[in-house]
């Protein structure tokens, strides 16, 4: 509606001690400044409308309904949201492969070795009301041990790879794949060389049934058919998935277009909270899942011909922050923020609106509808004040031009 501004204030019954709520993580600006203003000062800039705060707010209580009303004062102010950053790391090593030709070419194993800490408000914790250590067991100490297993595995056995062997354990991905994104950005070696991706993310909890999951399977040809005969079927249940994409680090490499395999047990009650504990760790289980990882990545490292990408999926968006309702694009925004001032689609569904709009993998969104796009809050806050049906242009950049799509939601 045009608004430059926004002041909240708290009115005695909803808060009769007229404290300030912190800011989190998640908080952002969406474009223009947003002020918390006390009472008093309320009241002040409402005494023109002979109006006061608790007044007001008993009238909308009693009648349930919206009010307003212009003061006709003009105010003056700057709001900006400074935000407190610290310095982490990536953690990897290299194992070069014993092939002259196929040293040059590698295998990647990637497990996060970050979670959430003590848990509270914007940390992403299942238990919203409780502050305390999040241990992680499962997610992800599981994969970092996995991913550590095989890499003694792989330097004790002898001819067990001709191609080099990564192993990263990435810092960041709770808030959102930041440490994977970062590498894939900031590679220190050609990422066209890498012939796949494993991801070892909460593989901890095998239960009874033997079942887990892999994805990925659709991102390389004939990837279905390796994973299937390298598996001991006997011995642990398979479910496959062809989708690259996943709210785990393997996403930011099929981003490169490189294959990927994500194994896990997948999700149980106590995911993200304080009770994913060592005790609750299925050991020899790992140890099946290990054998299994091991016998794919034998055959990854040692194979003379290497894998041709295939795109597969995403089905639909796969959201870091949570899903929004209403329309969408159909693309896999950049969650990491590794472009500024601007939206990167790392992938467009085909058959979605901005793919039949002939937006394109890469594609760096500016505008929607004139409006400037600088980060993902911006995208949100944007594509939530549209419709179905609506007729948008959006502005992107590509290759260092700018392109005006016209896209139909």
């Amino acid at each position: 509606m045009g608004a430059s501004g926004v002041l909240f204030v708290s009115g005695p019954v909803t808060d009769d001690q007229d404290t300030f709520e912190p800011l989190n993580k998640n908080d952002f600006s969406v474009g223009i400044p947003v002020f918390r203003i006390k009472r008093e000062v309320a009241d002040q800039i409402l005494t023109i409308a002979r109006a006061t705060t608790a007044a007001l707010e008993k009238k909308l209580n009693n009648s349930r309904k919206p009010l307003g009303f212009s003061t006709d004062i003009i105010l003056n102010g700057i709001a900006e949201i400074a935000r407190e950053e610290s310095a982490t790391r990536n953690v990897a090593m290299i194992m070069p492969g014993t092939d002259e030709k196929l040293k040059n070419e590698y295998i990647v194993f990637g497990a996060h070795f970050d979670h959430l800490g003590l848990g509270g408000p914007g940390s992403s914790s299942r238990a919203v009301d409780t502050t305390g250590v999040h241990h992680g067991a499962d997610d992800n100490a599981s994969g970092v041990a996995m991913m550590l297993e095989l890499a003694e595995k792989f330097a004790k056995t002898k001819d067990s790879h001709k191609r080099s062997i990564v192993c990263i354990g990435f810092s960041g991905e709770e808030m959102g794949l930041l440490g994977s994104k970062y590498f894939t950005e900031n590679p220190g070696l050609d990422l066209k060389k890498v012939n796949a991706m494993i991801n070892l993310d909460m593989v901890g909890r095998l239960r009874e049934t033997k079942v887990l999951q892999v994805s990925g399977v659709g991102t390389a040809e004939g990837f279905r058919q390796k994973v299937l005969s390298i598996s001991d079927t006997s011995v642990i249940k398979l479910a496959l998935s062809d989708e690259g994409y996943g709210p785990s680090d393997h996403s930011a490499f099929y981003g490169k277009n490189i294959p990927v395999l994500f194994y896990t047990t997948g999700a149980h009650l106590d995911y993200h909270t304080p009770n994913d504990v060592a005790d609750s760790i299925n050991y020899d289980g790992m140890v099946t899942i290990s054998s299994l990882v091991y016998s794919m990545g034998h055959d990854l490292s040692t194979s003379s011909e290497r894998l041709k990408f295939m795109e597969a999926g995403p089905v639909a968006e796969q959201a870091r922050p949570a899903r929004r309702k209403g329309v969408t694009l159909g693309i896999m925004p950049d969650f990491a923020g590794n472009i500024k001032n601007g939206l990167r689609a790392d992938f467009v569904t085909p058959g979605k609106p901005a793919a039949l709009g002939g937006m394109k993998k890469g594609d760096i969104i500016t505008s929607i509808n004139g409006k400037p796009v600088n980060n993902i809050q911006d995208y949100m806050f944007r594509m939530g004040q549209l419709k179905h049906g609506e007729t948008i242009s959006v502005e992107v950049l590509r290759d260092g031009k700018v392109e005006v799509l016209l896209i139909q939601l």
